[in-house]
């Protein structure tokens, strides 16, 4: 199976081109992840930061931040109410009394399982027309940008 409806790609050393796809992706994507987190009552944000939480259990407030796209300012009005609906949880640090750890409670994990078919479909309906060769090799190219992304943080031109 090919790409339906796919675009004729451009020259690729147009500048820019990958980072303006990217962000088409981002912004057509967004409404429909806050649809499905507001229709369980959630924000986007706060199902973002579930999601990682499940993944990365054990990480600060601005680890989230950071993983979730979000400031670490941003961060305290987004897990509050986590915290506040017995969502994740907040411990001490066993090697550093200073830092708090963060975990998604059962109830957060029932919480992000309950929306997992609606993302499920979403991401399904995003890849249509993908084959399996095509999946993986996306898989593989998301990956290498998000780690080339990471460097892009701790590294000067």
């Amino acid at each position: 199976m090919t790409c339906k409806n796919a675009e004729t790609a451009p020259d690729l050393v147009i500048d820019g081109w990958f980072i303006y796809m990217i962000k088409l992706l981002d912004t057509g994507l967004r409404p429909e992840v806050e649809r499905i987190a507001v229709s369980r009552g959630f924000t986007a944000a706060q199902y973002t930061a579930l999601t990682v939480l499940l993944s990365r259990p054990g990480i600060t407030s601005s680890e989230l931040a950071r993983r979730s796209f979000v400031r670490a300012q941003s961060m305290a009005g987004t897990i509050g109410p986590l915290i506040e609906q017995g969502l994740i949880s907040r411990v001490q640090d066993p090697d550093n009394a200073r830092r708090l750890l963060l975990r998604a409670t059962p109830r957060g994990r029932a919480a992000v399982t309950r929306l997992q078919d609606e993302v499920a479909a979403l991401q399904s309906r995003l890849v249509d027309g993908l084959d399996q060769q095509q999946l993986e090799a996306l898989s593989a190219a998301l990956r290498t940008l998000r780690h080339n992304v990471q460097d892009l943080s701790t590294s000067t031109p």
